[in-house]
């Protein structure tokens, strides 16, 4: 008989394992939700707008207006006042022109990083404790902030709930902040396309090992963040079906009356069977006034008439929504 071979099967190789999706507990985008909570007040202008924007963005934005993007910069930086543009950007952030020329003019606080501790309160707030509460129900405002903009709370709002979709070298910024990719790039003599193309999923242990040192936070938590999958960002989810109210149950009595509705009218007209099915239609869905099928001539196309109108107001999308938002990993948020 003949010998059977044994063959030598070398190492497998084990099959990649799938990204999972980013939920905004790793400790690096906590760092960064807890960064922005505590410095917002600190942080300038272009940043903050930025941020609120989420997931539009500022350069997308400038787009639909038809404008630069440096036009845009120029004006959250004070350089020039550009006060029509002013008032379209507060129109899309739907704040009034005054608190957009607050966030822009006023003298925001030193990071707290570079403060006088006696001056930071127990929280690591960067505002002064000393300073009065704005009042923004009614302008002019104080020159100062205080991270109580409407804004600079629409900003933190953004970061607390999608900080997950955010690209991992924006969650990295803003946990380093206010130091920047770049600057801590030229501490570490590296390139600053290196650090991005790392973040961006390019391996390189050299980069991620001093990275995670510098967040205080292990290379597996760097590694997770680099990897995951990002969230989608909560205004381009589709509806949840469990959102949806339930409908209120049909009474038993009306139920009969339309029964005998249905019987009616296809015995009034044998050619009905249409109708019938039209009425049925309308029951399943909740109709209130199902007799409206039912009726003939100009009263009755009266009545459906708005229903259709709805119906093409509906399916048209809505104005002045975020158009043309870019989806890059290099996400200009002020670094």
């Amino acid at each position: 008989m003949p010998r059977s071979e044994v063959l030598e099967v070398g190492p497998t190789t084990p099959p990649a394992a799938r990204p999972f999706e980013r939920t905004g507990r790793n400790p690096v985008e906590r760092k960064a939700v807890a960064r922005v909570q505590r410095e917002i007040a600190a942080m300038p202008a272009s940043l903050v707008v930025q941020l609120a924007l989420w997931p539009d963005e500022i350069a997308a934005w400038a787009r639909t207006e038809q404008t630069s993007e440096s036009l845009v910069y120029n004006m959250l930086a004070r350089r020039k006042p550009y006060l029509r543009m002013r008032e379209r950007l507060a129109e899309r952030l739907e704040v009034s022109p005054a608190i957009l020329a607050h966030l822009i003019d006023a003298r925001r606080p030193l990071p707290s990083a570079k403060r006088d501790p006696a001056l930071v309160d127990v929280g690591g707030s960067a505002t002064a404790t000393t300073s009065e509460p704005i009042d923004w129900r009614s302008p002019p405002y104080p020159l100062h902030r205080d991270g109580t903009n409407p804004i600079e709370r629409r900003a933190v709002r953004a970061v607390e709930r999608e900080v997950a979709s955010m690209p991992a070298a924006a969650v990295v910024g803003l946990a380093l902040w206010p130091v920047t990719l770049a600057e801590w790039s030229r501490e570490q003599r590296l390139k600053s396309s290196v650090v991005w193309a790392t973040l961006a999923g390019s391996p390189s242990d050299r980069v991620r090992s001093e990275l995670a040192r510098r967040l205080d936070v292990t290379r597996r938590d760097l590694d997770e963040l680099v990897s995951g999958r990002r969230a989608t960002p909560s205004a381009r989810r589709p509806p949840v079906l469990a959102d949806v109210p339930d409908r209120a149950p049909v009474d038993p009595r009306e139920r009969d009356d339309r029964d005998a509705m249905y019987q009616e009218a296809a015995s009034d007209e044998p050619k009905a069977t249409g109708r019938v099915a039209d009425l049925r239609a309308r029951a399943e869905q909740g109709d209130d006034d199902p007799s409206a099928a039912l009726g003939d001539g100009e009263e009755s196309r009266a009545r459906r008439q708005p229903s259709s109108r709805h119906e093409e107001r509906s399916a048209e999308p809505p104005a002045g929504g975020p158009a043309g938002a870019t989806d890059t990993d290099q996400l200009t948020l002020g670094f």
